[in-house]
């Protein structure tokens, strides 16, 4: 799913001068529960006090979504780098955790 969503963050960057405000808001409401998923799935076992950044992040994305679609062009446009960014790292790690670990 992650790289779904790294594709459309992507394509959203190569038109952005073309997207809505809507658009914009749809495409952060997706990275929203992109983070809200891997914090339940890929994060749901870690404790609590070691998931305070991703909680702050979705929290602090969830009450800023119309800021965020609001934005410039060129701010936006890196927020988006900045969530492919995340997106990107986020997938590493869950495919990291699930690739068997070699015993020596």
């Amino acid at each position: 799913m992650a790289t779904t969503l790294i594709t459309e963050i992507q394509r959203a960057q190569t038109r952005l001068r073309f997207l809505s405000r809507a658009e914009r808001g749809a495409l952060i409401i997706r990275i929203l529960r992109e983070l809200k998923t891997h914090r339940q799935g890929v994060l749901g076992n870690v404790p609590a006090d070691r998931c305070v950044w991703i909680d702050r992040l979705i929290a602090s994305v969830s009450s800023t979504i119309s800021e965020i679609a609001n934005m410039q062009d060129i701010e936006f446009n890196r927020v988006l780098t900045e969530f492919e960014k995340l997106m990107a790292t986020l997938q590493d790690i869950s495919h990291a955790e699930k690739s068997p670990k070699t015993i020596h």
